[in-house]
């Protein structure tokens, strides 16, 4: 890499170093701040100060996996629906809005299949 090109993303690798060394650093400093005796006490369930009556490791209901992923995958796909926005306004016509309404569409045929099988039912 010649110093013209290396010049012209300075920033680019700057930043890339410095990601590098957060990262390093995120995984080196544990090692020196941790403390190194644990007691019975630090591998016990806590939360909130209250002693718990049961064991932390419980079963969930796979309506709610099935929920959070149908989420996780709308989310996903309204991200997406962004950029198209902003694009939308520099390239009108019927093409680029049926694209549009095919993208929402299938979106849409997800939710609708979603519902029709169940997984929005909390039993």
């Amino acid at each position: 890499m010649d110093f013209e090109t290396a010049f012209r993303y300075r920033f680019v690798l700057a930043f890339l170093a410095l990601g590098l060394v957060f990262g390093a650093l995120a995984a080196v400093v544990p090692f020196f701040l941790a403390p190194r005796n644990k007691g019975k006490d630090a591998l016990a369930t806590y939360e909130s100060g209250i002693i718990p009556d049961r064991g932390a490791w419980r079963q969930f209901s796979l309506a709610y996996y099935l929920y959070a992923l149908l989420y996780l995958a709308v989310a996903v796909d309204v991200i997406y629906l962004f950029p198209v926005a902003i694009v939308y306004r520099t390239m009108a016509g019927w093409r680029v809005l049926g694209e549009v309404a095919a993208f929402v569409g299938v979106i849409a045929l997800a939710v609708i299949y979603s519902w029709r099988t169940g997984a929005f039912r909390w039993e």
